[in-house]
């Protein structure tokens, strides 16, 4: 009888498991609060983005493995709120913009991550760079990991958790 009771306990974990792999559930990402950026290029009332695309490389910029002349700040950023705190994506996506970072798109987020990361798309040569650059500028970010499936695609996802500051 103990070996039955066992056995559909290790079934149920296995169902489980199958269910939600990477030990993620999948998550939700609210479309209420999504933010869309526009590139610079079709906003030319935006100077200032402008001029951070044309700007010389300064101490600290980090080289991607992507074309001649670029930096990690050159690959695109979305920032996702995993917290209950109102507005924390957007603060954090004009926060990176000012460190001059590309935030294409910011939401709110609810899924069990355990601490403010920089997931980076694998199949993306420049993304895990950029995600490590992000990191250094800003140690807020606590782990750069390789992106799972239930995020949104892009080459570098960041998800703030509370102990995002």
């Amino acid at each position: 009888m103990f070996v039955i009771c066992l056995g559909i306990a290790v079934l149920a974990v296995a169902i489980i498991a199958l269910r939600e792999p990477n030990g993620h559930v999948a998550a939700q990402v609210s479309s209420s609060s999504v933010g869309k950026k526009t590139s610079a290029a079709a906003t030319p009332s935006s100077p200032s983005r402008q001029a951070s695309r044309s700007r010389a490389p300064r101490k600290g910029d980090t080289k991607s493995t992507g074309a001649a002349g670029t930096t990690a700040k050159d690959v695109p950023l979305i920032v996702l709120n995993n917290t209950t705190v109102t507005g924390l994506a957007q603060s954090a996506a004009q926060r990176f913009e000012q460190g001059g970072w590309t935030v294409t798109r910011y939401a709110n987020y609810q899924n069990d991550i355990v601490s403010t990361c920089a997931y980076y798309d694998p199949a993306d040569a420049a993304a895990k760079a950029a995600a490590e650059a992000l990191q250094q500028q800003y140690p807020v970010i606590k782990r750069v990991k390789q992106r799972f499936a239930e995020l949104p695609s892009g080459p570098v996802v960041v998800v703030l958790t509370p102990d995002y500051s």
